[in-house]
């Protein structure tokens, strides 16, 4: 009998085993690869050298000699499709810094190391390997972080030790193994023992250093927002555009075989020079742009192959930069990912009368139809490729918020039209865009109010006459042809000509108003900072739901509800939740399930159920 237990016992493991194996098959994750943030080769003696792409959609590895490329994200194991940095060991073993922790990918085993574990923080911006192993993880305020490889345990060292902020961006360690670490206020030196800062009283460019890197010569090279600067351990010495720089903000820093810096900027690469014979000025510095083959001028990492190629990360793609026979000649070659997304920071999104998706983002807006992508943008008449929200009429007309007015759509989708300023608008910049039940069109802006678009008429709305604040974040219609406002200062009802403002007096949960959402029932849902509020109006009660009931974070997004009333919201850093109206409890999936990133501004559920995600990281789909 005993034996018959046990052996149900592990067929009923083993089938939670398989669901939960199921269940993440049922993700499917679409991102850009091409928004590179950083670059590292390695080297393969079967397969010649990779090249390892962190990008805002995920990592790419790279063939350096086929061209193909494989994409990791979170369904393999990544901590989250947000990646902000690489380091390779001398074994194969791969570091990925993410917002969520970082990543390490060892004998294609995956492993994440977050706060639980003991690292400073979850936002990892800069990984530095020492020449005895040791790794070292700069974080986004919370210092840098020594991991100890034998016990996995972490030591933490912040401005209570000696670093000159907490905010460390990029670390160098040099040939003798001591650690510099780039700074929010300046660069730090420490030896092991003694900690030594330098700023812009030593001669330091700018206390903002972006990047770091140590020639042959030990010298130190710092890229900061104000030029790059060179200490040779006693002098500063720091060069700008009125040098040869392409621009003062220099993102990435590496030097080649021949002794050559090569510094990164958002106006191009610029290539450093210096040795007797040179002047301080003009043949010393070459500046490279798409003009002359680079993909992109956003350049934000640059490495050096074993065969002496220079590989720029940019925000479209990699170039590769191989010099020629000819002393002035060069070749340059792109690499770019098959994707369509036009950027992985996704704001919105919605779905057309036809099933079509629509995404709006940072670089325009993406549609989605039939396995298919297409991208519209300022070129094809959209106002501004920076997208708020995306709302879509019962006409199928698509009307676009963005930070320059309010983009117009037809069903054709073939004819534009943009609102703006000039045609009545009291301000360009639109956070939230709807249209009620009564076909009246809402547009809430950053700091004007909200505008109603009444058949060919403008008519705005400010706190003067009743809205709650002039800051508009949400619009949703209810099922009684009144409309609800998200604010900064609480939420606002306007029915009849009249507004009404609720705030945490009446049982809000916080005045400042994400989302809004209203269910078959006709219960509002709002997203706060301090958790989702339920509105019975019927009723006249309230009911908050936070991370103690379950939610993955607080600060809520997005709310979206299916045709049964199970509630999604999207949170700020915790992952997407789900409430099915049982009890109290939420089921909270993230990244460690399938979703792209834990930042999730807006969600869309078309008529099969499926749900979509719009997060800082790309598009995730939940079948």
């Amino acid at each position: 009998m005993l034996k018959k237990q046990l052996v149900l016992w592990l067929v009923l493991l083993l089938a939670l085993g398989a669901c939960e194996k199921l269940s993440k098959k049922e993700w499917t994750i679409y991102s850009n690869g091409n928004q590179v943030t950083a670059l590292a080769v390695e080297a393969s003696d079967s397969q010649g050298e990779y090249l390892w792409a962190a990008t805002s959609g995920g990592v790419v590895r790279w063939n350096k000699g086929t061209g193909e490329y494989v994409k990791y994200t979170p369904l393999d194991g990544l901590a989250s499709n947000r990646v902000a940095c690489i380091a390779i060991e001398s074994d194969g073993t791969k570091w990925f810094g993410t917002v969520s922790g970082v990543s390490r990918l060892q004998d294609e085993e995956w492993r994440t190391f977050t706060v639980e574990d003991g690292l400073a923080s979850n936002m990892v911006q800069t990984i530095a390997i020492g020449i005895d192993g040791s790794k070292w993880f700069g974080t986004y305020g919370s210092g840098v972080s020594l991991l100890d490889s034998k016990t996995n345990s972490f030591t933490t060292y912040t401005t209570a030790d000696g670093l000159a902020s907490n905010d460390v961006r990029c670390i160098a360690i040099d040939k003798k193994g001591v650690k510099w670490f780039g700074t929010s206020r300046g660069v730090s030196r420490f030896d092991g023992s003694s900690w030594k800062s330098y700023t812009t009283t030593d001669g330091l460019a700018s206390n903002q250093v972006l990047c770091m890197a140590i020639d042959t010569d030990g010298v130190v090279w710092c890229g900061t927002t104000g030029g790059v600067s060179r200490f040779d351990g006693t002098n500063w010495v720091t060069y700008t555009t009125s040098d040869g720089l392409a621009s003062d903000t220099v993102w990435s820093i590496a030097a080649d075989k021949d002794g050559r810096k090569w510094f990164g900027t958002y106006r191009g690469v610029s290539r450093f020079e210096s040795h007797p014979g040179l002047s301080a000025q003009g043949p010393n510095w070459t500046t490279y742009t798409t003009a002359d083959g680079l993909v992109h001028n956003d350049v934000r990492s640059i490495v050096v192959d074993s065969e002496g190629n220079i590989w720029f990360g940019t925000s479209a793609g990699i170039s590769r930069f191989s010099e020629l026979t000819s002393a002035h000649s060069s070749n340059w070659t792109t690499f770019i990912t098959a994707d369509s997304l036009v950027s992985n920071r996704v704001l919105s999104v919605a779905i057309d009368a036809e099933g079509k998706k629509w995404f709006g983002t940072y670089g325009g807006v993406s549609t989605f139809d039939k396995g298919r992508w297409r991208t519209y943008t300022q070129a094809d008449g959209l106002a501004s490729n920076f997208v708020q929200s995306i709302f879509i009429d019962s006409k199928d007309v698509k009307w676009i918020a963005t930070d320059n007015g309010v983009s117009v759509l037809d069903k054709s989708e073939r004819q534009w039209r943009t609102f703006t300023d000039v045609d009545g608008l009291p301000q360009n910049k639109i956070l939230s865009v709807a249209v009620d039940l009564r076909g009246i069109r809402w547009f809430g802006t950053s700091d004007m109010g909200v505008t109603a678009l009444i058949g060919r008429k403008l008519k705005i709305f400010t706190a003067g006459h009743g809205l709650a604040s002039n800051r508009v974040w949400a619009i949703a219609a209810d099922i009684d042809s009144s409309v609800w406002f998200g604010t900064t200062a609480g939420v606002s009802h306007f029915e009849d000509g009249n507004f009404t403002t609720y705030t945490t007096a009446d049982g809000l949960a916080a005045n400042r108003v994400w989302a809004i959402a209203v269910d078959s029932k006709g219960n509002k849902w709002f997203g706060t900072d301090a958790g989702v509020t339920r509105f019975n109006s019927q009723q006249g009660s309230w009911t908050t739901y936070t991370t103690a009931n379950g939610l993955g974070a607080n600060g809520i997004l997005s709310i979206a509800i299916e045709s049964n009333d199970v509630v999604w919201v999207g949170t700020y850093g915790g992952g997407v939740s789900r409430f099915d109206g049982h009890g109290d409890r939420w089921k909270t999936y993230t990244t460690a399930d399938g979703l792209a990133d834990n930042w999730v501004p807006a969600i869309a559920i078309d008529s099969d159920g499926t749900k979509w995600f719009a997060t800082y990281g790309g598009v995730s789909k939940l079948k």
